[in-house]
């Protein structure tokens, strides 16, 4: 083969390799196109969760969720801006395209799955009842014929509409608690990190939480619009970076006490 004919190959070898990395990187940028607004990261949370999203004492919004959704924009390059909402307007909001991407301690459920695209789960959350320190709720099976106050769209919500309960309607978690704490309802299935943190606060609280291995863990992700399947990837890749240099091992135990950050699958402390 003379020397032309080499350099004419390796040239358009060089070409060929070339076209794949550009190619490969637009797909790789073409989730930016799908942004609410150009470099930014559009957050739907609810604001009034603790410790996944909430106001510290000066106002500022602060939480577990709102640090991870602020890590990964920063990762994207991107700037993250929030919006909220109450956690049944979530889902609507997302539709509506109000936001890129939901961190709210959301479930990947299954029926969720259908309608819906999923980033890799950043947190692992126990479930519990929480009930009146007097009630005869003792198992999952006690709620039959019982209310239980919930966000009714939540993953929490649909386990006790599973396990027979009637549903009474709760904008968040506090006035869930509320009600049973009234005796207006019975019951609320929530997360036990959460649990924690509101027991913290109300040390003479008038409820108790029960454990049980017949509610399944809270696995929770970051929930998005089914097209946005790039945008979820790309959330997910940021994710496991943070993962792996310790920023949500971190997060974790800032919130939390404990790295509640690993999937299903992992031990915790």
């Amino acid at each position: 083969m003379n020397t032309l004919v080499k350099t004419s190959l390796i040239v358009a070898a060089t070409g060929v390799v070339g076209v794949g990395l550009i190619s490969s990187q637009a797909s790789a940028d073409s989730y930016k196109s799908d942004l609410k607004n150009k470099g930014e990261l559009t957050v739907g949370l609810e604001g009034t969760y603790a410790p996944f999203s909430y106001k510290n004492k000066s106002g500022k919004l602060v939480g577990y969720d709102v640090d991870v959704a602020k890590a990964v924009a920063k990762e994207m390059g991107l700037k993250p801006v929030f919006v909220e909402t109450k956690f049944d307007s979530l889902v609507a909001g997302l539709d509506a395209n109000k936001y890129d991407v939901v961190y709210n301690d959301m479930g990947k459920t299954k029926e969720r799955e259908k309608n819906y695209a999923f980033g890799g789960q950043y947190l692992n959350s126990e479930a519990v009842i929480l009930v009146k320190k007097d009630s005869d709720i003792k198992t999952v099976k006690d709620l039959k014929g019982k209310k239980a106050a919930q966000t009714t769209s939540s993953n929490y919500g649909q386990a006790a509409k599973k396990n027979k309960a009637e549903l009474v309607s709760a904008p968040g978690f506090a006035e869930a608690l509320d009600l049973v704490s009234s005796g207006k309802a019975d019951a609320t299935l929530n997360a036990d990190d959460a649990w924690s943190i509101y027991k913290k606060e109300h040390p003479k609280t008038d409820l108790k939480a029960i454990r049980t291995d017949d509610l399944d863990s809270s696995g929770a992700a970051p929930m998005l619009n089914k097209k946005d399947k790039q945008l979820a990837k790309e959330i997910t890749k940021a994710q496991d970076k943070l993962k792996e240099d310790g920023t949500l091992t971190k997060l974790s135990k800032q919130y939390f006490d404990k790295d509640l950050s690993g999937s299903k699958d992992d031990k915790k402390d």
